[in-house]
């Protein structure tokens, strides 16, 4: 199999027809989908505080790498998704916060909305290692 699905106890389960991240077999590259700021229950982290949401969002994405065997500084890309502009310092402090020196590539898009109104911020990752 070319695409193995990896998951997370101490993430949620997917949301619909899609893996929470999927490893491509043979070539040490992980995809994370998009993570929202959610308990391991699924329940919406954060309250309207899109820093907060966005470090729940990493702490997710940080759950799948250590299922998968990476580590943060092997995450070469992340897009976030946000909600409102505004919360773009925010977000930004919670990244840094994360990430320390590592610097990966990064995309940043503001959406009219995501899955449910609770959630400000989105983030996926691209893992090398």
């Amino acid at each position: 199999m070319p695409a193995e699905p990896i998951s997370s106890e101490s993430t949620p389960p997917a949301r619909g027809h899609y893996s929470a991240a999927v490893l491509c077999t043979g070539t040490r590259i992980l995809e994370v989908s998009g993570a929202l700021a959610e308990g391991p229950d699924g329940s919406p982290v954060g309250g309207d505080d899109a820093e907060e949401q966005a470090r729940q969002c990493l702490r997710n994405i940080d759950g799948i790498l250590r299922a998968a065997g990476a580590k943060k500084t092997d995450i070469a890309r992340i897009g976030v998704y946000l909600t409102d502009m505004a919360d773009r310092a925010a977000v930004a402090r919670a990244r840094e916060e994360y990430f320390g020196d590592h610097k990966p590539a990064a995309t940043l898009v503001a959406v009219k909305s995501l899955v449910l109104p609770a959630f400000k911020v989105e983030i996926e990752a691209t893992v090398v290692f």
